[in-house]
Formats: structure tokens, sequence, C-alpha cells
């Protein structure tokens, strides 16, 4: 487990899987095949396989968390730039590290050319233009083009045109501008402004190159066109996005005909373009969305919540949910092992638990019965049941057949629980509390109280795990109140 809450599952044939790897910030992509999608799990990338049901987290990592990353066109090469902009470019069908670059500014968007050949990245201010590396080890893999100056503030957005001779990008200072990737005669690099507030992205529309649309924080959804004979651009539509006071435009995704526009409320809206038709819109969260992706079908919607580490892949035409996961909001403190090895619980201070498959990666089933912070989770002997002691004076004892919370053993005086464990038979549970230094032990059949033993006079040295507990068979002489156990074992004698 991971000082950022995420756990790591090894597999020997399909390598490591993350354990409460969800979003925590950054885009998304899906595959060329729409078959996968890619997320940021803090200083990692997570490959959710929606036809295999699988997921796959690469060895390879950023020095920081992961501002942004771009997947090649052909879905070779994955360039992944973390907050300081220090990137590192990956071969992911070969799982490979192929080299560490610099771009020595915080980059806040990554895109790769239709035909494979460049990757605008935004640099402060300025756009640069870099050859793409090849798929084999170089010495210098990145190689920069050429800069384009011009915007006032920081580069927030950045897109190709179809036929990669052209590229727009978006701005905090409210502007769009139009670049060519080569000087070209006939064409002048254009500013285009209107926009209220910063633009959060612009691309170009499905007519081709003399088509733009930009899309601002505070709604704006404008459509550009050149003119034919004298090659200026103006606006030819303005719609704007319903919203109420104090709402504002998150994230925009645009694929083919379909526009995608994410709310900091947590609800997103589905636009058919160049009309801005409304098509769909539905409420996915409780906060903002961070980021939205289509896939190269159209077909499916990849979202990413950041306030509650959430990842929805959503089918808007059966308006169904292809993926949704969700891992613990705050830091995961506990985790434990299923008999078996086919689950893995975990605890977090957001109170949840939570049960995991090791084939998958995914989480099957969430228990939030806990009011606070949730310190240890153990595993029956069967393998059926799965224990959690928390903060809030409780340990609870959770079915995985019927997913219920069968069971709540608490003390007569108000205590925070911060280790549990069972005996063999699963008869007897044991929990250890941090501020009296005592072990309770109950009856699991009935939750009875049957001891309280103290005699510590401080927490369990074993980093506060009762793991090496052990319970004497029902119908033995129990040891009396009071007796000391050994601070050690914890064992009784």
């Amino acid at each position: 487990v991971y000082r950022s809450g995420i756990g790591a599952v090894y597999n020997a044939e399909y390598g490591s899987s993350g354990i409460n790897a969800e979003y925590g910030g950054g885009n998304l992509i899906f595959s060329p095949d729409s078959n996968k999608l890619l997320s940021p799990v803090g200083n990692r990338i997570t490959i959710f396989d929606m036809k295999g049901s699988k997921t796959v987290t690469l060895p390879f990592e950023t020095r920081k968390n992961m501002e942004c990353f771009a997947l090649s066109p052909c879905g070779n090469m994955l360039v992944c730039v973390d907050v300081e902009g220090r990137a590192i470019l990956i071969n992911v069908r070969k799982r490979v590290l192929l080299a560490h670059h610099n771009f020595k500014k915080p980059v806040s968007a990554i895109s790769y050319s239709p035909d494979g050949v460049h990757i605008a990245v935004s640099h402060g201010k300025h756009v640069q233009l870099w050859q793409a590396p090849g798929t084999s080890k170089e010495f210098t893999p990145f190689t920069l083009v050429r800069t384009y100056p011009g915007q006032y503030d920081e580069v927030s957005t950045i897109s190709w045109s179809t036929c990669s001779r052209y590229l727009v990008c978006g701005s905090v200072d409210m502007t769009v501008k139009v670049l060519s990737r080569e000087p070209e005669e006939d064409f002048v690099p254009v500013t285009l402004t209107g926009h209220k507030r910063g633009v959060v992205g612009a691309w170009f529309g499905p007519g081709g190159a003399h088509e733009v649309i930009s899309v601002s924080a505070d709604g704006g959804m404008f459509l550009w066109e050149r003119s034919a004979v004298t090659g200026k651009w103006s606006v030819a539509s303005k719609n704007f996005v319903n919203q109420a006071g104090g709402i504002h435009v998150t994230c925009a995704a645009l694929q083919s005909a379909l526009l995608v526009v994410g709310l900091s409320n947590g609800q997103f809206t589905l636009y058919d373009v160049p009309t801005f038709d409304q098509i769909h819109t539905l409420s996915i969260s409780q906060k903002d969305i961070s980021t939205v992706s289509i896939s190269p079908s159209g077909d499916l919607l990849g979202f990413g919540c950041q306030g509650h580490g959430q990842l929805l892949v959503w089918e808007w035409k059966s308006e169904t949910y292809v993926l949704k996961q969700q891992g613990h909001s705050y830091n995961m403190n506990c985790v434990s092992y299923s008999p078996d090895s086919l689950s893995i619980a975990t605890g977090g201070d957001d109170g949840k638990v939570k049960v995991w498959s090791t084939e998958t990666g995914f989480c099957y089933v969430t228990f939030n019965e806990h009011t606070a912070g949730v310190s240890d989770v153990h595993f029956r002997k069967t393998g059926n049941v799965v224990l959690s002691a928390s903060l809030d004076g409780t340990v609870r004892a959770f079915d995985l057949y019927r997913y219920r919370n069968f069971r709540t053993m608490t003390c007569p005086t108000p205590v925070q629980f911060s280790c549990v464990s069972c005996d063999a038979s699963g008869e007897i549970v044991a929990a250890g509390t941090t501020d009296t230094f005592q072990v309770c032990t109950w009856n699991m059949q009935t939750g009875r109280l049957l001891e309280l033993l103290s005699g510590h006079e401080v927490p369990s040295p074993l980093s506060s795990s009762l793991k090496e507990c052990w319970c004497p068979p029902l119908g033995t002489r129990r040891p009396e109140s009071g007796t000391r156990l050994k601070e050690r074992g914890l064992q009784t004698h």
C-alpha cells in the first residue's frame, strides 16, 4: 500500500493491477479500438479493459502525480507528464520504458497529431511542437521543432485537424488561436476572441479546418467559420449551456459530431454539432466533473471526478453504465487478503469497507455503515465474512454472500478500536482499543461481549495489530479479567 492510498496486486500473467486505483486527476483516453480506457492513478497509468473485465497498472511511474498524458494514434506510444513537467515515454504494447524528458515547465495539455509525426505540448503561455519519438530507444527521442508564442496566459487545451496540418489551442486568457504545423503562404495565424471566461476546450469542427468549436467556463459554445472568399474568421453561432447561478463548465470533449460538456455540479450534457441540439443530460456525481473523454466509436463517454475518485464509462445510446468504479475518498488505512487470495478488503478514513477482486482489480461491494474511519479489516477463515474495526467505537461483521452487515459489536463504554481479529473457528472476535488500551472479545453468533481484558499501558507495538492473537476454544477456561497480556504477541495463557 502506497502513501497515496493505492495498493498493488502482482500477478505473474497480467502484471500488477491497482487496488483503490481509481481516478485521481488528469485526462482520460480511450484506446483506438474503444475497448480500453487509460486513466492516471497518482503517478502511474492504469488500463481498464472493459471487454475482458480486468485492469492492469503499468509498472512505470513519474516523479510526481500525473498531470496529463497522450496516446499515439496507433496505440503503441504513451507520453506521461507529471505536475512539474517531467515526462516518461512508454511503449504500451511491449511494456517498456523508453526515455525520460523534462519540458522544464508545467504542462497542462499534450496531444499527438493524427498522423503520429508530431506532438503539441503547452509550455506556459506558449505551444511547443516536438518531433514524435520512435518505438525504439534513442539518445534524444524528443526533438523540438518550433515554438508558437502569442498567448497572454496559460494554454489550457490543444487539438489537431484531421489532416494534421493545423492545430487550435485555447487559453485561460479567453482566446482561441489557430496555428499551422508548417509555414504556409496563404495562411496567417489568427486569434479568435469573444469568450468572457477561460477556454475549456477548442477543436476543429466536422466541416474540416475551416470550422472551429470552442467552449468556455461560462457555458459559451461558439462555432467559428472561415470565409472561403476573404479568409477571415467570424462567429457563425453562439449557444450557451443551461446552468444555474454559481455553476460553471469544468471540462468538454468533441468527437465527430458529438460534444460533451461537464459541469461543476456533477452533471453533463451531450450536444449534436454544429446545431448544438441537446441530446442527453445526466447527473453522475455530487461534485464537479474533472475530465471527460469520448471513445473513437462515439458510443462511450468516460468521466473522471477527482473529488470522489470516481471513474465512470457511460454508453449514451443504451443509457447504461459500462464501468463504474470509486476508490476511497481519503487515505486507505488497512488491507487484508481473503484465505483463497481471490479478494482483498480495504478500509479508509472515509468510513467505507471495500472488497476488491484480485483477478480483475474491480471493487464489487462497498459497505458504508461505519460513521468514522476504518482502522483495520480481517477475513474470517472461511472467507465469507469480513470484520472491520473503526474509530466510531464499533466492530462490524459483513456477509459476503448477502452483502449486508449482520453483526455489530460494541463496548459498554465509548472507545475507539484500532485492530481486530478472530480465532480459527471464527466464533471468537477480538479487538484492541486506542484510548483505553484494552482488548475486547465477543461471540460472533450472538454478538455478546465475553471479556474485557486490560493491562496494557501503551498501544500494541505490533502496528496496532491483533493478527497474532490466540483465542481459546469455547468451553475452556478463559483468562480472568485484568490479566496482563504480553506486549509482544498478545498471547493468552
